[in-house]
């Protein structure tokens, strides 16, 4: 009744050990860079305003928001366009204290001259 060519069917294998699965998560692309920029150019800007503070202390977070900004822009570029705005942003904000340290000083010359 059984064929020598098939052999019978036997019993399942049960393992003693349980399967392990390995599940591979991709995560969503981000540009921090570009959101660390923005931080850094608001703050630099927010403390170009104070008068003689500005004068001192927005330089590093601006130069740093300029260059977190550019750095964001090149990885939004590859990314599709991931928070660009974001980066241009930071690199304008950074930039800002520029003419803002200049009126200061100028403003600033021009009522020391006034007052002598």
């Amino acid at each position: 009744m059984s064929d020598p060519n098939f052999p019978a069917p036997s019993a399942p294998y049960i393992s003693s050990q349980p399967q392990q699965i390995y599940v591979q998560v991709n995560r969503p692309a981000s540009n921090g860079l570009a959101i660390a920029g923005l931080v850094l150019g608001i703050v630099g800007a927010a403390l170009a305003l104070i008068p003689l503070v500005g004068l001192f202390f927005c330089w590093l977070p601006a130069m740093l928001g300029i260059i977190f900004g550019c750095v964001g822009l090149s990885t939004a570029n590859r990314l599709n366009g991931l928070n660009k705005a974001a980066a241009i942003w930071a690199i304008i904000l950074g930039a800002s204290p520029i003419p803002i340290v200049i009126l200061q000083v100028i403003v600033g010359a021009a009522i020391g001259s006034a007052t002598q």
